[in-house]
């Protein structure tokens, strides 16, 4: 619609303002409960904030913890429940419920919002950035942009920052880009992730998450792209013999409330939950960081998998394979947010 676009214009302009005026992320972790200050509320409020996440991963110990933060803050009138394990529904129904009003707040990635809001899918296309604090930084200017677009759908943005990367495991060892022609790899149902990894050479199989460990057991793919600590949490190091460190696809992570909602909040109850959420994704961010650290470490003293060197003539060649799917992704998004991302990781089409 008209209205629609126009508020996709004025967001644009938004993302070029932020490049600018953009606030310069920490370079080192913050202490906990950094983000979280002051406040005088009145009224108690109680939350809910849903995640279709297992509780067992350690991000959930750090959005109760922030959780936590924020109640001590407001001397208790301001409580947030964390309510992940998918006890509320899948993606699709939090963020449904969320917009009906019948969730509060939800917790998720941005690519379960695709369907729902087509820029969102600027954010897949391929290696724009080099490594975790070019990502984060790049990210972060959008923030401003996305917020009227959510918006208009009923929802605040309270806060989104990069987490980590889908790194690529496989029982392919790769040394040189040529070596992707042998890879038959798992990957989402996402036309942007399909024709990346076939510019490649590679030959991409959608699959559910819930049938990869069999299809790797049993060799119908050789390969996928997820996250290391989801890797070794699936148990992929048992039919899995190398890691390697990719840039291609970033996790960007979203926290979201219903706008009626926030708007009935007092200003300091509001202030409160905005700095939940960004504490929440603050601390989010270097745990994963930590937790990969682990995790390396954990893999090298067991010898489950081997790590191969994400060399500059193999960055070269995700960059390659990703410039066809940047003007994919334009077609479907428009070419000023496309160029204004790319743009953020140093990249032109």
């Amino acid at each position: 619609t008209m209205k629609a676009k126009r508020i996709v214009s004025a967001a644009l302009a938004l993302v070029m303002a932020a490049a600018v005026s953009a606030p310069a992320l920490a370079a080192e972790p913050v202490p906990a409960g950094a983000h979280v200050g002051e406040y005088n509320v009145e009224n108690e409020v109680k939350l809910t904030i849903a995640s279709s996440a297992a509780s067992s991963n350690t991000a959930y110990s750090v959005q109760v913890a922030a959780a936590e933060a924020v109640k001590e803050a407001t001397g208790g009138k301001v409580q947030i429940d964390c309510v992940w394990d998918g006890t509320l529904g899948n993606d699709a129904e939090l963020i449904e419920n969320c917009i009906a009003g019948a969730i509060p707040m939800i917790s998720l990635a941005t690519s379960p919002l695709l369907p729902y809001f087509p820029q969102i899918g600027v954010f897949d296309c391929p290696a724009v950035f080099a490594d975790d604090a070019s990502a984060r930084a790049g990210i972060a200017q959008f923030v401003d942009s996305f917020a009227p677009i959510f918006e208009e759908a009923g929802l605040k943005l309270l806060a989104m920052d990069f987490s980590q990367w889908r790194g690529l495991s496989s029982n392919v060892e790769i040394k040189t880009p040529d070596d992707f022609k042998n890879v038959k790899i798992r990957v989402m149902e996402n036309q942007y992730h399909i024709a990346f990894w076939t510019n490649l050479g590679a030959q991409p199989t959608p699959l559910a998450f819930s049938e990869l460990y069999t299809s790797l057991q049993q060799g119908l793919v050789n390969s996928q792209d997820n996250p290391l600590a989801g890797v070794v949490a699936s148990k992929f190091t048992e039919v899995q013999d190398y890691w390697m460190p990719i840039t291609a696809f970033p996790f960007v992570n979203v926290r979201l409330m219903n706008l009626d909602a926030f708007n009935a909040l007092e200003a300091d109850a509001q202030q409160a939950v905005i700095d939940f959420a960004q504490e929440d994704l603050e601390q989010e961010y270097w745990m994963q960081i930590d937790d990969n650290a682990r995790l390396y470490e954990q893999i090298a003293a067991e010898g489950s998998m081997t790590v191969l060197e994400y060399t500059d003539e193999i960055k070269e060649a995700l960059v390659a394979a990703g410039k066809p799917v940047w003007d994919q992704v334009a077609k479907s998004v428009g070419d000023d947010i496309v160029d204004a991302y790319l743009a953020t990781g140093g990249q032109s089409r």
